[in-house]
């Protein structure tokens, strides 16, 4: 059943009672859009050196259908598992010919779920993994590349992006929400080095965006699964530093008090950190890790910030001046399907954003089983004017970025977790913390729309309305 040819499509659409007509689907580049409101959905012709078709009696549906949150077991109609751009939009004219919705997967780390559905069409383009330089150092990827595979290309040719360190998230969903990571407070977010972009329109046309488009300004932080299929990403690499290192101070057992004044201790150093320089906060139940890392040998501000820790801490350690390739495997993480709950917990500016509801939040973390509380560096040149213009990532201001993390082993302690969670998270509300990052969603935030895109919104909401009139590419948080 996977591999579908003519005539087995002529045989399914008869079988289901529609009708049947394949047209000429060519290779050409922009695409005029016709008036979709008249048009008849014509059924694609879906050849197989593009996308194969799937569904729930597959075996390779059900490969397919396995995202890396084992919390969402969702199935959805059908799986298109596409090779190329005009492979996707082959699937996405099938999905209109059938009346599917459309949701897109690329890496499937989807924090809620967003890469699947229970109904409907999933547009898979992890297999779409092409990797091409040019002259300038510039890189054009598939949308299905993971990051791992990304460093395997970039790093033996000593570039860099400043994208993330989770080894198999996709580079497609990292850097149209956003992106950040280690490299960020030097060279912005993932989205700011992104050049120019194919996509794919709710209608099946293809678009090439570069330079001033006002589409690919709204892929730079506002296009996850929201109007659009981006299959192929040119981005704009760096020299890759000489080394990398890790500072890192532990405490143990710690109580609500302990546990403040270290994270006070810790906001006010990382206001001074250079831009070189990347810190996070990590309290996970009793333990906190502080991890500080720099590639620069001009690390003064990071050695005062480490031995101000090291004299509050239990144990602080200083790592050797590693090569980036080894060292940035460290932080992969895990590789293969788990139960988690993540999400935002908010962007602040200062410490005294959370001083009115930090004590509740800490003495919930320390007391819950499995519940992390994180804080990250942001700042530097991701508050860039420039980058701003040219994207629609609305929280640049913030040089905090905080998320709660929940893992468990059976689905059985999957409550308990979510509650404790939950709690967490209303403190915050309470306290007024409104603003979000796209690519830490939760289901359960309240306008959540407003949370990810401020004031991006109504630009937004254009985008949408010129590339998917007809609402077919949508998941339960999309525009």
């Amino acid at each position: 059943m996977a591999n579908y040819n003519r005539r087995d499509f002529a045989k399914l659409v008869v079988l289901g009672g529609i009708g049947y007509t394949v047209f000429a689907c060519g290779e050409d580049a922009k695409k005029e859009k016709s008036d979709v409101k008249d048009e008849v959905p014509k059924m694609p012709e879906l050849l197989p050196k593009n996308v194969q078709l799937y569904q729930k009696a597959d075996a390779e549906y059900q490969e397919l259908a396995v995202r890396f949150n084992k919390r969402f077991q969702q199935s959805p109609t059908y799986i298109a598992q596409c090779f190329t751009t005009q492979g996707v939009a082959d699937a996405v004219k099938f999905a209109r010919f059938k009346d599917l919705k459309v949701v897109v997967k690329s890496g499937g780390h989807s924090f809620e779920g967003f890469s699947s559905t229970n109904d409907g069409l999933v547009v898979d383009v992890s297999a779409m993994k092409t990797m091409e330089w040019t002259s300038d150092h510039s890189l054009t990827v598939g949308a299905g590349c993971i990051l791992k595979e990304l460093y395997d290309e970039m790093l033996p040719k000593q570039r860099i992006l400043p994208s993330g360190s989770c080894a198999t998230v996709g580079i497609a969903g990292l850097a149209l929400g956003g992106g950040y990571g280690f490299f960020s407070r030097k060279y912005g977010l993932t989205c700011d080095s992104l050049q120019e972009i194919t996509i794919v329109d709710g209608n099946g046309n293809i678009l090439h965006e570069s330079g001033n488009s006002a589409i690919l300004k709204a892929c730079k932080g506002g296009g996850n699964g929201n109007f659009g299929i981006v299959t192929k990403m040119k981005f704009r690499t760096y020299q890759a530093p000489k080394f990398f290192q890790a500072f890192r101070c532990k405490s143990y057992k710690l109580d609500t008090k302990r546990a403040k004044e270290l994270l006070q201790t810790w906001f006010r150093y990382t206001e001074k950190l250079p831009k070189t320089a990347f810190s996070a906060f990590v309290l996970n139940g009793k333990t906190l890790t502080i991890l500080i890392t720099s590639y620069s040998d001009d690390d003064k501000e990071v050695l005062q910030m480490y031995n101000a820790l090291k004299a509050k801490s239990d144990k602080a350690t200083i790592g050797s001046k590693r090569p980036l390739a080894k060292a940035l495997k460290t932080f992969y993480g895990v590789q293969h399907p788990i139960y988690f709950k993540n999400a935002c917990a908010g962007l602040y500016k200062d410490f005294a954003e959370i001083e009115g509801c930090i004590d509740d939040v800490i003495s919930k973390v320390i007391s819950s089983r499995g519940l992390i509380y994180q804080v990250n560096t942001l700042g530097g040149n991701i508050n860039s004017t420039a980058a701003e213009k040219r994207s629609v990532y609305p929280h640049r201001s913030y040089p905090y970025l905080s998320e709660l993390q929940s893992y468990w082993d059976k689905p059985s302690q999957e409550a308990s977790r979510l509650a404790a969670f939950q709690e967490v998270q209303e403190y915050f509300y309470q306290h007024g913390i409104r603003a979000h990052y796209r690519n830490y969603p939760d289901i359960n935030f309240k306008d959540f729309q407003t949370a990810y895109y401020g004031k991006y919104l109504p630009e937004l909401k254009k985008i949408k309305q010129q590339l998917d009139s007809e609402n077919r590419i949508q998941h339960p948080q999309s525009i």
